[in-house]
């Protein structure tokens, strides 16, 4: 189907004092799902990213006794599969031809726009999706407070202070039990089980969050958070003890809930990605026969999470 003059008529017409083109005349947001998601290239059509646990600690050997021996394991997978993504626009040689402002030829604009929007909409999917269809390789979802652990109720039995974090034994949280606003008692929570964070086998790994990502509605809360010396809605002069923790936020404008919030590590600490395929490209053409012009805008490229660890979300009330 093509855009033809009858659909444009204006455009024919001089004497347009304004013309009001959205794709030109409107700003639109900077990239935002790289703030969270760590960004790769790929050039196959899936990646697979697979989980493996170490050892569990080293047991004390009796004198003259040999050493007992144990296994590595060998996880689940995250297959990541480079969806393509494309649009086109197709105008008639007339309409591009009378077109007296040159605004439909200024289409592929439109096409690129479009297609930052679903990147990103994609993107932040995996934050908005991460309580229910977002699944890691442990096969539940991202946002979970019984994510399994390989080494079973062994790894929580090893977890120093796990008592205290855990709901299920060979499990670990990364969502409260019940989900909770974002407040600095939420916080706390947040801090405390980063802190206590394990590998698959129990033992205490570097994890801590450092990124606040969080729908518009909640920036005046993070405001009063995290930049404030004071800690927020008392009167008594605490410290506010949030600021030692070195938290940033960001602002994604892709969330869908006004309530949920999510906090990730350092990107060398989470496994939340995105695999570039193809970027976006546009091309055009005419066609031989209508002396039309095509336009198109194409990309891959593909998004998720291996595993939950390094990441924390609370889906508000």
């Amino acid at each position: 189907m093509s855009m033809v003059r009858q659909q444009f008529w204006q455009l024919l017409a001089p004497g347009a004092r304004k013309l009001f083109v959205e794709w030109q005349d409107l700003m639109y947001r900077d990239r935002q799902y790289d703030k969270f998601l760590n960004v790769e290239t790929s050039d196959k059509a899936y990646e697979d990213a697979i989980h493996f646990a170490g050892l569990p600690p080293m047991p004390e050997k009796t004198e003259n006794a040999p050493a007992a021996y144990f296994d590595l394991i060998q996880g689940g997978s995250k297959r990541y599969v480079m969806l393509t993504y494309a649009m086109a626009c197709r105008i008639s040689w007339e309409l591009s031809q009378d077109d007296l402002y040159n605004v439909v030829n200024t289409a592929p604009k439109a096409i690129v726009r479009s297609g930052m929007f679903t990147k990103e909409q994609v993107a932040a999917n995996v934050l908005n999706l991460g309580f229910t269809s977002t699944i890691t390789d442990d096969g539940v979802s991202l946002f979970n407070n019984q994510h399994p652990l390989l080494g079973g109720p062994s790894a929580t039995n090893i977890l120093p202070g796990a008592s205290g974090v855990i709901s299920v034994a060979g499990t670990y949280p990364n969502r409260p039990a019940v989900d909770a606003d974002l407040s600095f008692t939420a916080l706390q929570l947040m801090v405390n089980q980063f802190e206590r964070m394990p590998d698959a086998q129990g033992l205490p790994i570097v994890c801590r969050g450092r990124l606040l990502v969080i729908p518009p509605e909640l920036q005046f809360i993070a405001i009063e958070l995290l930049g404030s010396a004071g800690q927020p809605y008392t009167s008594d002069n605490q410290v506010n003890s949030l600021l030692g923790q070195g938290f940033t936020y960001t602002i994604n404008n892709f969330l869908t809930s006004p309530s949920a919030w999510f906090v990730v590590g350092a990107k060398d600490e989470h496994r939340m990605r995105m695999f570039e395929r193809a970027r976006m490209e546009d091309d055009m053409d005419d066609d031989f026969d209508t002396r039309a012009t095509k336009f198109l805008g194409i990309t891959r490229f593909a998004v998720g999470a291996d595993t939950w660890i390094g990441t924390w979300g609370s889906n508000g009330p």
